[in-house]
């Protein structure tokens, strides 16, 4: 369980960076270079998420809470929506114009449905704390860059993409990945 409340940990940490220390990370970026700023932040986040990934198939899984009934009905509900919103943070579509943090909202959704679930303390630790960075994030960035910057372009050619690409993901966890991501087959 401490790997994975390492892994956990150091990926809040690694994502709130540049938003709390927004000076620091442009000494940093400037001192090493953008390449090799970005090469350091992705190393860190690979090593996050291993930690989060040995740690979670580590640990045993105790049960903290009871399960509503309605639980897994409302997850599969939940999660097509929560990878579309996924898919709509880059590129140009209205997802991303009306909602402005569909990526975070998308994690935020993601982390609630498998909280409503899995009862153990280790979803507690991965989908608590990461929903809970997504949570800090949207209201961090929203308090900062408010009406900052005008509401980015859309178009249906980009939200017809993030809807097949958030379904399409869809299918592929069900039918094989989440499988061989978790060690927790769906079908």
């Amino acid at each position: 369980m401490f790997l994975m409340t390492l892994g956990v940990a150091l990926f809040t940490l690694i994502h709130l960076y540049p938003c709390f220390a927004v000076a620091h990370r442009a000494r940093v970026r400037e001192r090493l270079g953008e390449n090799r700023y970005k090469g350091l932040f992705s190393l860190l986040l690979f090593v996050a998420i291993a930690c989060i990934i040995a740690g979670w198939r580590s640990a045993s899984p105790l049960p903290l809470y009871f399960l509503p009934e309605w639980g897994p009905m409302t997850m599969t509900v939940m999660m097509p929506f929560a990878l579309i919103l996924f898919f709509s943070g880059q590129g140009p579509n209205h997802l991303r114009r009306w909602l402005v943090h569909p990526q975070l909202l998308g994690t935020l959704l993601w982390a609630v449905a498998h909280l409503l679930v899995n009862s153990e303390a280790r979803s507690l630790v991965l989908f608590g704390g990461i929903g809970l960075w997504a949570l800090v994030s949207i209201v961090w960035i929203s308090v900062r860059d408010w009406q900052r910057y005008p509401r980015p372009a859309a178009n249906w050619t980009g939200t017809g993409i993030c809807v097949g690409a958030g379904l399409a993901a869809t299918a592929l966890l069900i039918f094989w990945g989440h499988g061989w991501l978790t060690g927790i087959p769906l079908h």
